[in-house]
């Protein structure tokens, strides 16, 4: 479990990806639920917008996945951590 530091939990919900590599990486940090599902509502926003760009033309910067299924697995997290409540 990856603890993290008041300034990264921070970072985090403003910029989810610089301080995670998958929304998988949330739900195994070892996080308040609330900040959890904080960070993975940010990260649903930002793939959010990242789609629009990619049918605007834009490439993403990033090759792992697709903005599609980043959201998708950010949406699973977001299940998986209401499950879990």
């Amino acid at each position: 479990m990856k603890t993290l530091s008041a300034a990264d939990i921070e970072q985090a919900k403003l910029d989810p990806a610089t301080v995670f590599h998958t929304p998988e990486d949330v739900l195994q940090a070892s996080l308040a639920p609330e900040d959890k599902k904080s960070i993975l509502l940010r990260w649903e926003e930002d793939a959010d917008a990242l789609i629009r760009a990619t049918d605007e033309g834009m490439e993403p910067s990033d090759n792992r996945r697709t903005p599609a299924e980043l959201l998708a697995a950010i949406q699973a997290a977001l299940e998986t951590l209401e499950d879990s409540a």
